[in-house]
């Protein structure tokens, strides 16, 4: 953050305010694969916080973490608008609906933190 104020004559805290003030700024490294899970209204009542439970089990981190291999990082969203899939979880690019605790297994693999 110090080059980039430099770069731009700002304050370093400047940089910082609005580095923390994004939720895309990381400062920590992420993992190659993205999961992100749906917390809305229809994926709760549908079971997502089940299939958080699966997906932190199975890969051994809570949302905000990345697996120690840097290979997935987990993410809980607050709506895709994809309310008709419920419960919902996109891995990448890639949209999952009508989750099931099994079906985290099938779509993560055979992922496992260290």
């Amino acid at each position: 953050m110090l080059k980039v104020a430099k770069f731009l004559r700002l304050p370093e805290s400047t940089v910082f305010g609005v580095s923390t003030f994004y939720a895309q700024f990381k400062f920590s490294p992420t993992g190659r694969k993205k999961v992100r899970l749906c917390r809305g209204t229809a994926c709760h009542v549908r079971g997502a916080p089940r299939i958080l439970d699966e997906v932190e089990k199975h890969l051994g981190i809570k949302p905000g973490e990345t697996t120690d291999d840097l290979e997935h990082s987990l993410e809980t969203i607050a709506c895709f608008g994809s309310c008709a899939l419920a419960p919902v979880i996109v891995v990448d690019d890639n949209v999952y609906g009508r989750m099931t605790p099994k079906k985290v297994a099938q779509i993560l693999g055979n992922a496992k933190s260290n």
